[in-house]
């Protein structure tokens, strides 16, 4: 059994405050904010096959399924139209896709997938990032950005002007932001971080049952807790009142609200290094009409330094127009069977237990608890 790879590229006009909508199953989801007003959509496929005749036709069957309308663009993968996946099992064949696009900056964004993992860069419109058991990184953001995960973590680093909204169950979650106008973070198990000025006009929530809570404020802050059993712990000066279940922190000048809802954490106050702060515009303007936080007096272009490594570099193509078709822009076929694309039980378990959530045969809870069970 050997493994083709091909990538295929298309662009779509979709505006400086269009909307794109990616929805799949498994694989590598990526979106990055750019200049101009078209979107462009890479496709990388893996077929696992006896022959690269097979491959070919598994691929016919398991290619993503894309809609493009004036300002909009949707992607979506076979097997979340069907209920069994069978799209994507053809004569033995197994497909698989990672998903890269860049957008305007403005862009609406909504991705969703089960068992991939997501990444996002520099972008400014309003956002919406979920999955089940992956993990979310994000960098150089601004507005409105909201991420769920069920056991993946959640990371926002080199944030702008920023509200988020991130909640998962045994994953942790670290936000660090040049100022936030408002935040609701929470997590079953797993630590919250937060990095940032708190903007005092805002509201500023965490809740945790077992995982604590740190807080490393950029600006003055009122820090309540709220736990039956836990504490406040600061290595800046502060003030402590409180005690029986109620604390209370304030540094500074206290003019921002920080209050952390926990059963059984502690809430840990830490002094600002420098690595912490955000200097420079971390992303441009947002658009006139978005929900996006207040920006700057200079809006800049996102921080190219603080870019990950592994998110596309490549610039923008131009193409013929919005109808332009997808086009094949690199394939390998490899006859050996490699260590790294052979499937484990574990990976089947996982995906059963996936497919019978989106079908509405377990909850969301008892999801996660087999997603624990088979990784042990």
């Amino acid at each position: 059994m050997g493994t083709l790879e091909r990538s295929e590229t298309l662009t779509h006009r979709i505006g400086t405050a269009g909307r794109i909508s990616v929805k799949t199953i498994t694989g590598t989801l990526r979106v990055r904010g750019i200049e101009g007003e078209e979107a462009r959509l890479t496709v990388t496929y893996r077929i696992r096959a006896t022959d690269q005749a097979a491959a070919e036709r598994a691929l016919d069957t398991g290619r993503v399924i894309v809609d493009r309308g004036p300002g909009s663009l949707e992607v979506e993968t076979p097997e979340r139209r069907l209920s069994t996946g069978l799209a994507w099992l053809f004569g033995g064949a197994r497909v698989g896709a990672d998903v890269t696009v860049d957008v305007p900056w403005g862009t609406k964004v909504r991705y969703e997938t089960m068992s991939g993992s997501i990444e996002a860069m520099a972008l400014v419109g309003d956002q919406k990032y979920r999955t089940v058991s992956g993990d979310i990184r994000m960098w150089s953001l601004g507005g409105l950005v909201e991420a769920g995960s069920i056991s993946g973590s959640i990371t926002l680093d080199n944030g702008g002007d920023v509200r988020v909204r991130a909640n998962t169950i045994s994953g942790g979650i670290k936000v660090r932001a040049r100022r936030f106008y408002g935040m609701a973070l929470s997590s079953t198990s797993g630590s919250i971080r937060v990095i940032g000025a708190l903007d005092p006009s805002g509201d500023h929530r965490t809740e945790s049952i077992s995982g604590g809570v740190e807080l490393t404020p950029l600006s003055g802050v009122t820090a309540e807790l709220r736990a039956v059993s836990g504490s406040i712990v600061s290595d800046v000066e502060h003030r402590l009142e409180g005690g029986r279940g109620y604390w209370r922190s304030v540094v500074g000048d206290g003019g921002a609200s920080f209050k952390v809802n926990s059963t059984s954490g502690s809430l840990r106050i830490r002094a600002p290094r420098p690595g912490d702060y955000v200097v420079a515009p971390a992303v441009p303007a947002a658009p006139s009409g978005s929900s996006a936080a207040p920006s700057p007096a200079e809006p800049g272009r996102p921080a190219e330094s603080d870019a990950p490594g592994d998110m596309s570099g490549e610039p923008a193509v131009d193409t013929a127009g919005e109808q332009a078709e997808p086009r094949e822009t690199e394939e390998t076929w490899n006859p050996d069977e490699t260590a790294d694309a052979e499937e484990s039980p574990a990976d089947d378990e996982e995906l059963a237990v996936l497919q019978a959530l989106e079908r509405g045969e377990i909850g969301v809870d008892e999801a996660a608890e087999r997603l624990e069970r088979s990784r042990r």
